[in-house]
């Protein structure tokens, strides 16, 4: 079956050269606290954002979206990928040492309020709303779900398909040890991965720039992208190198390779 190419949401960079499971708690953190949710006490709601951020990277301009969560609380406010926030409900992410914290207290103090600063492009953007309650227990009481997987299957490198690793999903860390296929909610899906393209497909002055471009890009060594899941299908995910787009200007830009699926089968899921 021939891979279908899936909305690319945000262009969020390239994978380190030297990744392993020993260290991918840390890398984990390069693009950590992405579903935005709060951390409240028992009895209290618990809200979240929709939104994938770059918390590690925050700086005086405020932290990176990466990614939106299609029909989520950010998307709804109209927040895109490439804006950075700066503060939300009055807690500032553009002077605090540990931005993650500020986000899960800025979305449970708001109850469910959010009062959005933010820049684009420059320009400075106030935007209000409402946060997405979460829905408790979610991974245990899918009614209609289906399957993720960066496993199963042998992608079809004569398509110039190679494995990737799905490092988040809607916003949360996939287990460190491995797992075939991830459940899910039927529906729009962000899924953040990074590509394993065989180093036997790319000559030596490629395969140095591409270190070179890793090397710096630490939180942005990933991608998303969306992914619309029907209910009882399984989608295999892979990375396309794209061949037209090894120059080094591209390798740099990190467009030689985009996420897809490249089979999608039934599987029932309950």
């Amino acid at each position: 079956m021939p891979f279908r190419t899936i909305l690319t949401y945000a262009l969020i960079g390239a994978n380190l050269v030297l990744f392993d499971h020993a260290n991918a708690a840390q890398s984990a953190d390069l693009v950590a606290a992405t579903a935005l949710q709060s951390g409240p006490t028992a009895g209290q709601a618990r809200y979240e954002l929709g939104a994938v951020v770059d918390v590690r990277q925050a700086n005086a301009n405020g932290a990176a979206l990466l990614a939106i969560t299609p029909g989520g609380a950010a998307d709804r406010m109209g927040l895109r990928a490439g804006d950075r926030l700066r503060a939300i409900n009055g807690q500032r992410l553009d002077d605090t040492p540990k931005p993650s914290l500020a986000l899960e207290r800025a979305l449970q103090d708001g109850d469910g309020t959010l009062q959005v600063e933010a820049m684009r492009n420059g320009k400075p953007l106030l935007l209000s709303g409402r946060a997405d309650l979460a829905v408790a227990g979610r991974q245990g009481n899918m009614r209609s779900c289906g399957y993720v997987t960066d496993r199963e299957g042998v992608v079809p490198r004569n398509q110039d398909i190679f494995n990737v690793e799905i490092t988040q999903i809607e916003g949360r860390s996939t287990p460190l040890i491995p797992a075939n296929r991830h459940r899910v909610e039927s529906g729009k899906r962000v899924l953040v991965v990074r590509e394993l393209i065989a180093y036997t497909h790319l000559n030596s002055a490629q395969l140095v720039q591409i270190k070179k471009m890793k090397k710096f890009a630490f939180a942005r060594a990933y991608k998303s992208f969306v992914i619309d899941v029907k209910p009882n299908m399984s989608y295999r995910i892979g990375a396309r190198l794209i061949k037209d787009k090894l120059d080094t200007q591209s390798i740099r830009d990190n467009a030689y390779w985009e996420p897809v699926v490249w089979e999608v089968v039934p599987e029932a899921c309950s």
